[in-house]
């Protein structure tokens, strides 16, 4: 059995994303024995604890990159890991020299910082093909663009394909992403918070101002309920009429499950995946952390999207998988 490991963090400086994607991925992934690496921060806690993976090693939330290595190579040799599998954004992926050559190496990748020997790499930013050059990298197969993204399987279920544009919007979705550092959860439900609205108002296990949150909507008197760490993300989804959400995974989520939202890049990496998936009409964009309240409602009111048939394509990836897994 081919084993894998997975590394990657989760913390309000770069989100949960990136932990929480390759969780989805690894599903995808029947017969392969799974490894996950990742730093023992309070929302990898709340996000493993929801997931429950088998083989689960832990870092310490301040450790150097000479001992993040040091743990990636311990790994490859007592675990015999063939493949190790990367999506890294606090740091650059270059930065990881020492990585013990015998494990095949994959990428997921958003700075265009790669070392030679990765494999596989994959950038669902609308922008990636600006990212590389493939020719300077011989060895690697690279999957780009949007279709890309790591999504959990039931965002494939034909039926969501039925979904109709509701004719009201009461029932609002408000899901920043899982680390909400900024705190747009609360500038966001307070722009709502006096309309003739519905608040279903989602946040993630690194998400620190819940009390203040609380305190805010019950002083507004506005109708709402208020949800941690929430397992089925999709259920929610389908059961709004409209979402606001952040520019990452949740977008790209968003647009699968074919959700009428307004999005809000809350970093800069987001902005392009934003600016296309409202190029394509599946979204519309308020902008770069900030947003008119007055825009958002009319929004609300009056957004439209058009969706294809086929948006995404997480199953090119674990096929990529199994093949590197033949190889190694």
């Amino acid at each position: 059995m081919t084993k894998i490991l997975f590394r990657a963090d989760a913390k309000p400086s770069i989100g949960t994303g990136d932990l929480i994607s390759l969780l989805h991925l690894s599903r995808y992934l029947e017969g392969f024995e799974l490894y996950f690496l990742t730093q023992k921060t309070q929302a990898a806690l709340g996000i493993m604890e929801r997931f429950n993976p088998k083989n689960l090693y832990w870092l310490d939330e301040n450790a150097s990159l000479e001992d993040d290595i040091t743990a990636i190579n311990a790994l490859i040799e007592n675990e015999n890991i063939a493949i190790v599998f990367f999506e890294i954004t606090e740091r650059k992926l270059t930065d990881y020299t020492g990585i013990d050559p015998s494990a095949i190496k994959v990428c997921v990748n958003f700075d265009g910082y790669i070392p030679d020997d990765i494999a596989l790499l994959i950038n669902w930013d609308a922008a990636a093909h600006d990212y590389y050059v493939p020719e300077r990298f011989p060895q690697t197969k690279f999957l780009l663009g949007p279709r890309y993204v790591i999504l959990p399987q039931p965002f494939y279920d034909k039926t969501l394909r039925e979904r109709r544009n509701p004719s009201v919007r009461s029932e609002i979705l408000i899901a920043m992403g899982g680390a909400d550092e900024l705190d747009f959860t609360a500038l966001v439900s307070e722009a709502l918070s006096e309309g003739n609205y519905r608040l279903n108002i989602i946040v993630g296990a690194g998400y620190a101002n819940h009390k203040k949150l609380k305190k805010m909507l019950d002083g507004k008197q506005c109708r709402y309920s208020l949800k941690l760490n929430v397992q089925d993300m999709l259920k929610e989804y389908l059961s709004c009429d409209f979402a606001i959400g952040a520019g990452g995974l949740t977008a790209s989520e968003l647009v699968a499950s074919r959700t009428p939202c307004a999005l809000i890049a809350t970093y800069e990496h987001q902005i392009a995946r934003c600016r296309y998936f409202a190029h394509e009409g599946w979204a519309t964009y308020l902008g770069y952390r900030t947003f008119d309240p007055q825009k958002l409602r009319d929004a609300i009111e009056t957004f439209t999207p058009r969706f294809g048939d086929t948006l995404f394509n997480t199953m090119a990836i674990a096929d990529e998988l199994r093949a590197l897994g033949r190889i190694g």
